[in-house]
């Protein structure tokens, strides 16, 4: 295992349709890595708008009365809020605020240029490997699916870690 400081930052994703096991694979890659010393960012990235903010809130009434930027801190922790003007990728917001972190995960953002690992649930839709998403390197799924690509088993953690480090960890592109 790397130690924290010792390679560039690393930045991939993980894709897959809906309730493939998307968090329940990023959840053991964070617990994994960040045990071997890594300092690990993950970003939730959705096709939807959301709100974390909530009314009655300081922070929610510094952004009302036209904050560009809100952020909470206790010191040990902060939570940022802020609007971009020009659209972001994930893989943008990755490069601009996660610096400081060995690696970054995108949980989703399957049109982004980025390398990619499929989770392959019981969905009726194909593959995403299977409709023109690029970048995907390897799969996970409890599927024999007919793919070239490398393919462990969802709960093959240490097969889809050894497939990270040979696929994505040793190159030299974030």
């Amino acid at each position: 295992m790397r130690k924290a400081g010792t390679i560039a930052m690393k930045i991939f994703a993980v894709v897959g349709r809906s309730n493939s096991g998307k968090t329940t694979l990023v959840e053991k890659l964070v617990r994994h890595y960040t045990r071997g010393g890594l300092k690990v960012s993950t970003i939730k990235s959705i096709r939807h708008d959301y709100e974390m903010d909530h009314p009655g809130k300081d922070s929610y009434r510094h952004r009302e009365a036209g904050a560009f930027s809100s952020a909470i801190t206790s010191g040990k922790k902060f939570s940022l809020i802020s609007t971009i003007d020009d659209d972001m990728t994930p893989l943008e917001l990755a490069q601009r605020y996660f610096s400081h972190s060995d690696l970054v995960i995108i949980e989703g953002y399957k049109e982004g240029d980025t390398q990619k690992i499929e989770v392959v649930g019981d969905s009726s839709e194909d593959p995403l490997f299977l409709s023109g998403v690029d970048n995907i390197l390897l799969v996970a799924s409890d599927n024999s699916l007919e793919t070239v690509l490398p393919q462990y088993r969802r709960d093959d953690v240490e097969g889809i870690l050894r497939g990270i480090e040979d696929l994505i960890l040793k190159t030299t592109n974030t």
